[in-house]
């Protein structure tokens, strides 16, 4: 006992001297629904099986695009009870709330007045995001989070059919 103890102890206030202990954020629900409320439909998002089957074979051209990857994730296992945690603390973050955030520092702290983020203490914003916990560990999910997880630019041009448009 004394031993998981004593590593448990050093994982919260880290190995040394110089590393900081993890932030963990206890993050209220933000909807007025509970966990157990939720139901996680979980299903195949794309079946190209079936797709092909009636005469739609469009798997070379998502293979083209190299996105093989991202349908394999999508129709790959879902945690509901992760799901369902992060989506009943899950809120907007944008430059509105940015700007809220701010406001509210210096309503504590006059001297803060024009000031830049960082010098108040606050993390830099720079899209908007999706903030949540799970488990007290703050997640921040945005547009380059997603990028990477499948394995995208985050930016690029598109085609409607109509005309070429860039992308946000």
């Amino acid at each position: 006992m004394a031993t998981s103890s004593s590593a448990i102890q050093e994982s919260v206030q880290g190995t040394s001297s110089n590393q900081e202990a993890p932030v963990y954020e206890i993050k209220g629900r933000t909807m007025s629904l509970d966990e157990w409320d939720l139901t996680v439909q979980v299903e195949r998002l794309v079946d190209f099986a079936s797709r092909i089957k009636h005469g739609c074979d469009i798997v070379d051209f998502y293979e083209a695009q190299d996105l093989g990857g991202y349908f394999s994730m999508l129709n790959g296992p879902t945690y509901e009870s992760l799901v369902k945690h992060f989506w009943v603390r899950a809120s907007v973050y944008d430059k509105h709330a940015a700007k809220l955030e701010e406001d509210q520092k210096v309503l504590i702290d006059p001297s803060l007045e024009g000031k830049t983020r960082e010098e108040m203490g606050l993390e830099p914003s720079v899209a908007t995001e999706i903030r949540s916990s799970i488990m007290g560990v703050p997640i921040f999910i945005n547009q380059e989070t997603i990028a990477y997880v499948i394995g995208r630019a985050s930016e690029g041009n598109f085609k409607d059919g109509l005309d070429n448009k860039k992308s946000p």
